[in-house]
């Protein structure tokens, strides 16, 4: 993992994000490049006319100190890029995206985490590009990812996406539990489970990696709860470009925006 993008729309969250984000940079010696996004049409007709060089220049500049101010404070090399676009600021960072090895951004707490999963922008970056997102919640301060925890079902699939997570992870050199929530437990249920881990481990390497079911009536609940309870660094979910789409085979809407309304952590969004 060599570059990392950060877009930036210079708010408080935003700037979390690129403090993160250096420091991410700087344990794993990448470089970074902050991104902003300028859509013509909320700028005044005057600018427009004027050009795209003259209506992004003020904010060219900032970016530029923010860059200079990374830089200094971080000892790392970041970039800044400002894009004048008429296009849909979704389809810009997807599209920026597919130059880098993953993208950090800030989230405004609930409403906007729900957003980013159903919404209309951030959404739409993990549904268009084949990037990871690494998705910080407000206040979310940096701290070395040494667990994470996948919460995958398995059991329906018959096979666990690890690639992208695993060269985040073996970056970060930390360990992976695959999680699976159950509302009850069914013998059945769990001796098929025993089996396909068996299996899984024949096919595949599974170093530093463990396997942990739960049960919890409300799945999300069940989710967040582990993290907590075993101050867990963060939480992996796989973003599936076939079939129902973006994690809708594992949980329901419901389940995703309680994670958003409790989420104090790191989620990481990957793709296979």
């Amino acid at each position: 993992m060599k570059k990392i993008l950060c877009p930036t729309d210079f708010s408080e969250t935003a700037d979390q994000a690129i403090a993160y984000a250096a420091k991410l940079c700087k344990k794993i010696g990448a470089e970074l490049t902050l991104l902003n996004v300028q859509s013509i049409f909320s700028l005044p007709p005057k600018e427009v006319i004027k050009g795209k060089y003259l209506a992004t220049k003020s904010i060219a500049e900032q970016l530029d100190d923010r860059s200079y101010e990374v830089m200094k404070v971080f000892k790392i090399t970041c970039l800044s890029e400002v894009e004048p676009s008429n296009s849909r600021l979704s389809d810009v960072i997807a599209a920026k995206a597919s130059s880098y090895d993953l993208v950090v951004m800030g989230t405004n707490g609930a409403d906007d985490l729900y957003e980013f999963f159903f919404g209309s922008r951030s959404y739409q970056v993990v549904k268009k590009s084949n990037t990871p997102v690494l998705l910080l919640p407000t206040g979310c301060g940096y701290k070395d990812i040494s667990t994470m925890v996948f919460a995958f079902d398995y059991q329906e699939s018959h096979e666990l996406p690890l690639t992208q997570l695993r060269k985040f992870t073996s970056l970060l050199e930390s360990t992976i539990t695959i999680l699976q929530v159950k509302k009850k437990y069914v013998r059945n249920e769990e001796t098929e489970s025993q089996e396909i881990r068996d299996g899984l481990k024949v096919i595949d390497n599974m170093t530093g990696i463990n396997f942990e079911t739960i049960y919890a009536d409300d799945i999300g609940f069940g989710i967040h709860q582990y993290l907590v309870k075993n101050d867990i660094d963060a939480l992996a979910l796989c973003s599936i470009h076939h079939g129902m789409g973006l994690i809708e085979t594992l949980f329901h809407k419901s389940v995703i925006k309680q994670l958003s309304a409790t989420a104090d952590y790191p989620i990481y969004v990957f793709h296979e």
